[in-house]
């Protein structure tokens, strides 16, 4: 027998690199070199410090996405960060390699000013794009070299990287004879997510430390975006000097499809995108969703940075793995998993959104309250409505504390989400609870033409009746969960849900989809905990409908919602566009059942505008 390990990565802990990044940036903060150069020469004087060449040469040796390692630094997650691109510090730009290491200092309260006064000066030069190594070899820094040589073998991802932001390793055992093989191979991704406010100001430094040293930005534009935040987005590329090439595309769920995703594969070919060169992609989910995919497709794999500019965007289709498109009239019956290296997230660009966006995106954070967070369930039911009114507090930025309160409601939704996500990347199993509300739905969201996060409220609303009906939760516990949907003027129920046999078929599907299970994931035990239905008859689905449906018209509205298709808030109807594809199935009775259901809702005032 054979055997193979790829790599020969050293052993190392967080204590031993926190150590060595204490002692590289007390070394800086005392080297005279630093002072009255410029900033070729003080980063030239960096490498030469032994305390600097030992971090180095340490952390490029060793696998900075291993889970201890990375929880070791729990404590300070910038350093963390930091310390993710330093591994690559052989080839990152020189600007990049300043920005880093005098933030490194700064994240361990040692800060370097005469350092860090030269970050800027690097980002603005044409020569701050050149990779470290080439100082290594201008400067014939032996230590350096000969670690580069070592690590062509033992590691070749820290210095000929394709990607900074995944790493592979794997193991090969064969007979002697190579008659039988067994392997086994392993990805990991790195990713980081922030929330922020103000991230098109000027002085705004993210997106220049991502794009000034590439020299260009190639963006994919939400068309909406671009007429609200267009000029505001060249302002920012203009200002630090970068070169700014923009796709603009349809970010309505009506052109999302495979169409949409060639235009933008043609349009990254056309300006010869590298496999290493991160796209900016900005907008709200459906964008998300094609540019992700997109991306994936291009090369294999091309990194992007997403800049949401919608609630969906912004705590769920943003950060998520799953990029996707439409076809055939099925909602993401194409995608890759493909999470963005960077995703922003800025409240402050929610400050444009019509109130019917704004209602349908918190229901994928009323979502993650129900099975995921109580707190966040509890900080809902205090805000309420409140919510949309003020656009999470953009028109009242005089109300600090409620805008604190704005800001921790999109961060527990953005974390529960992610704690959901990813540890299960590729979907190798279905006990997801970020999939609650999205069991049914598909099933009539698009024939229904209704916004994504009305279906997903009335999928959430049936889903806890379910759930009641299997003792997984108490009348009580429903109650509060519906009447939560309900406060935010979401749809408990649609016409289209009389459709029994719909629901079915689709019941049908999503265990296809799901690898032969239905895990249709609601509320289990405490509101912020999540079980699994397993089985669920045509029988049971024919008769709780019913009950449902009876239930919901105990609550405002009749349970059902406000502005809850897309017409209704200025998009494209998507119910359609989908159903004239060539080869989908009964075009023609998916038509006229879409035109009965928009005629149902005119005797309520709130949906009237739906039927005209």
């Amino acid at each position: 027998m054979t055997s193979i390990d790829f790599y020969k990565k050293a052993k190392t802990s967080s204590k031993v690199i926190e150590g060595m990044c204490r002692d590289a940036a007390l070394a800086m903060s005392t080297e005279a070199a630093c002072n009255d150069r410029n900033w070729a020469a003080a980063l030239a004087a960096v490498l030469r410090l032994p305390a600097v060449e030992k971090l180095l040469l340490h952390i490029s040796g060793v696998q900075i996405f291993e889970n201890e390692l990375h929880r070791g630094f729990a404590h300070n997650l910038p350093l963390l960060s930091l310390l993710k691109k330093l591994k690559y510090w052989y080839v990152l730009p020189q600007s990049t390699f300043l920005q880093c290491i005098s933030g490194m200092a700064a994240a361990l309260s040692q800060d370097v000013p005469a350092l860090a006064a030269h970050v800027d000066a690097a980002f603005a030069s044409p020569e701050g794009r050149a990779h470290v190594r080439v100082v290594c070899r201008k400067e014939d820094l032996k230590s350096y070299l000969d670690n580069e040589k070592e690590l062509e073998k033992a590691e070749p991802h820290a210095v000929y990287p394709t990607s900074m932001f995944r790493s592979c390793d794997g193991q090969v055992l064969a007979t002697e004879d190579g008659s039988h093989i067994e392997g086994i191979m392993s990805t990991t991704l790195t990713t980081t997510i922030k929330i922020v406010t103000g991230v098109l100001d000027q002085d705004n430094k993210l997106l220049r430390e991502m794009y000034a040293p590439l020299g260009r930005c190639v963006a994919v534009v939400d068309e909406q975006v671009q007429s609200l935040y267009g000029d505001r987005i060249d302002a920012y590329f203009g200002k630090h000097n970068i070169p700014l090439i923009k796709l603009v595309c349809s970010g309505m769920e009506a052109g999302k499809n495979m169409d949409a995703v060639g235009h933008i594969l043609k349009t990254l070919k056309t300006h010869s995108v590298a496999r290493n060169e991160p796209v900016l992609i900005v907008g709200g989910g459906v964008i998300s969703d094609l540019g992700g995919f997109a991306t994936a497709l291009y090369d294999r794999n091309t990194p992007y940075v997403m800049l949401c500019t919608s609630i969906v965007a912004g705590i769920d289709a943003g950060p998520s793995p799953r990029t996707c498109a439409n076809d055939y009239g099925y909602k993401n019956l194409y995608g890759a998993f493909h999470p963005p290296v960077l995703t922003l997230t800025d409240r402050t660009l929610w400050s444009t959104l019509h109130e019917g966006w704004l209602r349908h995106g918190i229901a994928e954070i009323i979502k993650m309250a129900i099975v995921k967070d109580r707190s966040l369930f509890e900080l809902l039911e205090g805000i309420g409505p409140r919510l949309i009114r003020t656009k999470f507090g953009t028109s009242c930025p005089e109300d600090k504390e409620f805008g604190c309160k704005c800001d921790l409601i999109v961060g527990k939704a953005m974390h529960s989400y992610v704690r959901s996500e990813y540890g299960n990347l590729f979907e190798t199993h279905q006990c997801r609870p970020h999939a609650y509300g999205h069991t049914w739905s598909p099933g009539y969201e698009l024939p229904a033409g209704m916004l994504h996060g009305h279906a997903v409220a009335t999928c959430m609303g049936y889903g806890a009746f379910l759930a009641m009906q299997r003792d997984f939760i108490n009348k009580q516990q429903l109650e509060r969960i519906m009447r939560l949907i309900s406060n935010f003027e979401l749809s408990l129920w649609h016409p289209i849900m009389d459709n029994a046999d719909r629901i079915w078929e689709c019941n049908s599907k999503i265990i296809a989809k799901r690898g032969g299970h239905l895990c249709a994931p609601v509320p289990k035990g405490e509101i912020g905990s999540c079980g699994y239905i397993q089985e669920l008859t045509k029988k049971q689905v024919e008769t709780s409908i019913q009950e449902y449906k009876a239930l919901c018209q105990t609550f405002p509205r009749g349970g059902l919602g406000v502005d809850p298709h897309c017409v209704d808030v200025g998009l494209e109807d998507p119910s359609t566009p989908a159903n004239k594809k060539a080869g989908s199935p009964n075009v023609k009775e998916l038509q006229e059942e879409n035109a009965r259901l928009k005629l149902a809702l005119t005797g309520c005032s709130c949906c009237s505008k739906a039927a005209k």
